[in-house]
């Protein structure tokens, strides 16, 4: 085990280090971790996190790190070294494990991030006005709907998992559609 989800704060021992993004002077409780590195004591961690409702500690695929979300707030942990190495996204609603190709995916309010193996990432473009929803994975793709207020309609599409592209995002098809409105001088 390399990490376990605590109850809270614990009364005793070393104080919990704050791994936010306002650092060490957030002081509330949120999602309290426990590390257990392989070069040093275990230690516990503190994410206040942020607005939404995504939480969940999972195993970062290189084998190293640790991927927690806390309240949507998404950072890669590095254990060994009690600190965060990157910061993925603020907004995550569901993270999604992808062991045979080595990813993990970030469903986005409106895009999708993810980070391989090797540590490198992509970042889909803007796919939705605002949600997703019957996302499902099967090989390399990942598919689902996306919403538009054009019809208030939800919108098929489908995202490569090795590249991060998509072509059938109704955000971009739509903005691409809009027309420029100027205002006339009196």
């Amino acid at each position: 085990m390399r990490f376990e989800i605590l109850p809270g704060l614990p009364p005793y021992g070393p104080p919990a280090i704050s791994l936010t993004a306002r650092g060490e002077r957030e002081f509330r409780e949120g999602l309290v971790v426990r590390f257990y590195p392989k070069g040093s004591d275990p230690w516990i961690g503190n994410f206040v996190g942020g607005i939404f409702d995504c939480t969940t500690v999972l195993d970062h695929p290189n084998g190293r790190d640790v991927i927690v979300v806390a309240r949507g707030d998404t950072c890669i942990i590095d254990p060994e070294h009690h600190a965060i190495r990157d910061r993925i996204a603020s907004d995550t609603a569901r993270a999604i494990g992808v062991p045979a190709l080595g990813l993990v995916v970030f469903q986005g309010s409106v895009d999708f991030s993810a980070v391989r193996s090797d540590n490198l990432r992509w970042n889909s473009p803007q796919i939705s006005w605002d949600g997703f929803r019957k996302i499902n994975v099967q090989e390399t793709m990942l598919t689902g709907e996306a919403w538009s207020p054009i019809g208030d309609s939800w919108i098929s599409f489908s995202l490569d998992l090795l590249t991060g592209h998509c072509t059938d995002g109704i955000y971009e098809l739509e903005a691409a559609r809009a027309l420029r409105v100027t205002r006339k001088s009196d």
